[in-house]
């Protein structure tokens, strides 16, 4: 047997219409508690479920008392009893259990407990009883009494036997007379009362079937003969009864708490199903409106598709400008260059030039220094070197010309230097003009190439996005559909709703009504 903790010995009285239920596997497990075990116990559903249902037994109770209990349960049969149970804080509380076994299919599967409140006499005794078992003072069979049969048998012979003698002594009849009557007149007398009290023992052999507990008979009736046996057997029916309708009871509590959290539910759900109507609806609208933007963005897709495929038309056209440009100004700078070097090989004759110059300046002022002594000589000459003269002077002003037209040369070839100079300058800038334009086209042109394979891809992307906007379209169609159904059963959700609400409030009502019932019968019976 299991021990629990210390015990307080303080007593719970329990209220009179107190419906402990409890159910366990074949193993003894708790497996379910109602809301008057867990209150009445101290324990909480979760520290109940899955234990020994041991877990409540005071110390107090006889092993006897359960060793019963188990060998009647394993027979298939009822036990009735009143039992001691023990709280978590270590207080108590008596009960009357009944425990049935409960059968599927030919096989126990588990035990139902349903308890009520014992009265304080049955309390009493009880303890008395329980005590004495404990000690050892007391046994089972020591609460067996005479039965009926004998006690009328024992209480007729005597009545009979007194008669006998008194009416023997006023009548002075011998002792042995008395005797012989007395004897027959018992004789007859507990034949005639077992006669009597035959359908009477049948019965009690009947009922001791179902209700064959001696030690709960003692206790529940203070009687060990047949009437006891079959006030037992009644009160054994009387709490089957009891039994059925807790349970029954218990089951129409569980069960409006739950029809109640369905109607809540029920109740919830027809709000959100409401709510889900409107949101599809609205979500139908826009859907609706999307389908409308979508064939939108499909015609600006179609119109983005044929504007980057204009663009990517002059794209081409202008790299082709460009390209065009870029070979012209090319040809420009090859010709600059060509110029370039023509000015630069005018600039070197021209250098030459100047030095044939001064070859030529250098020789006349020679012929103009010979001329000049060629006068002198000629003046000291006389007359005779007259004519001399005149040639020498000739010469001489010839040779001035010369310097003259030499410097004139110089002057306008050194004219030229500056112009070619300048002009090569302008060329070189014009050369360097042109390879930038070069190298400013080649820029231009890969970057109309970039852009044009941009709007190339622009224009693939736009044709893609209007195939992709058609399918879109296609199943913004589809889902525009799938919503209108979606809403047809939303609307059909929501009549199905109330309809379950309806149900719901009906089956809460007959659970209702089946509680006051139970409540009813459990009233009568208590």
């Amino acid at each position: 047997m299991r021990k629990n903790s210390a015990v307080t010995g303080r007593a719970i009285q329990l209220p009179s219409d107190a419906n402990i239920l409890s159910t366990t596997d074949t193993a003894s497990l708790i497996t379910y508690v109602n809301p008057d075990f867990i209150k009445f116990s101290g324990y909480s559903e979760a520290e109940l479920l899955g234990q020994p249902h041991n877990i409540v037994r005071h110390p107090d109770m006889p092993a006897l008392a359960f060793e019963h209990m188990w060998a009647t349960l394993h027979t298939g049969h009822s036990w009735m009893g009143l039992v001691k149970n023990r709280c978590k804080n270590g207080d108590h509380y008596w009960v009357s259990a009944y425990v049935t076994p409960i059968r599927k299919n030919g096989k126990t599967v588990e035990f139902q407990s349903v308890r009520t409140a014992p009265s304080a006499a049955q309390v009493e005794a009880a303890e008395k009883l329980y005590t004495q078992l404990r000690s050892g003072s007391g046994s089972a069979s020591r609460w067996l009494r005479l039965g009926l049969s004998t006690k009328i048998s024992v209480l007729v012979c005597s009545l009979i036997t007194l008669s006998i003698f008194s009416l023997g002594s006023v009548l002075s009849i011998p002792s042995y007379v008395s005797l012989l009557e007395t004897a027959l007149s018992c004789a007859l007398s507990c034949v005639a009362i077992a006669v009597v009290l035959r359908p009477l023992r049948g019965l009690a052999r009947q009922v001791r079937g179902s209700a064959d507990n001696p030690l709960s008979q003692i206790l529940y009736t203070g009687r060990a003969d047949v009437v006891g046996q079959i006030q037992f057997a009644l009160l054994t029916a009387h709490a089957e009864t009891g039994a059925v309708i807790g349970r029954i009871a218990d089951a129409s509590d569980r069960l409006g708490g739950c029809a109640k959290n369905l109607l809540d539910e029920i109740h919830a759900s027809n709000r959100l199903t409401v709510e889900q109507q409107v949101e599809t609806d609205q979500i139908a609208t826009s859907i609706t409106q999307m389908a409308a933007s979508i064939q939108e963005v499909a015609r600006n897709a179609q119109t983005a598709a044929s504007a980057a495929e204009k663009a990517g038309n002059e794209t081409r056209f202008g790299q082709q400008l460009v390209s065009d440009t870029s070979k012209m100004i090319t040809a420009l700078e090859i010709e600059i260059h060509q110029a370039t070097n023509v000015i630069y090989a005018l600039e070197n004759h021209s250098n030459d030039i100047s030095q044939v110059l001064e070859v030529i300046g250098d020789i006349a002022a020679q012929i103009n220094m010979l001329a000049l002594n060629a006068a002198i000589e000629a003046a000291r000459a006389g007359d005779q070197g007259r004519g001399f003269a005149v040639v020498a002077d000739e010469v001489r002003s010839l040779a001035a010309r010369t310097q003259q037209s030499t410097a004139d040369i110089q002057q306008m070839i050194n004219a030229l230097q500056d112009g070619t100079r300048s002009a090569v300058s302008v060329m070189e800038k014009s050369r360097d003009h042109a390879q930038l334009s070069v190298s400013q086209a080649r820029q231009a042109r890969e970057s109309l190439g970039g852009i044009g394979r941009g709007v190339h891809e622009i224009t693939e992307m736009n044709m893609q996005i209007a195939a992709a906007v058609e399918e879109q379209g296609e199943v913004s169609e589809g889902i525009n559909r799938s919503v209108a159904n979606i809403r047809d059963a939303t609307e059909l959700s929501v009549s199905t709703s109330q309809n379950n609400h309806n149900n719901a409030s009906e089956a809460l009502r007959l659970t209702s009504a089946l509680h006051e019932l139970t409540k009813q019968f459990w009233a009568k019976l208590h």
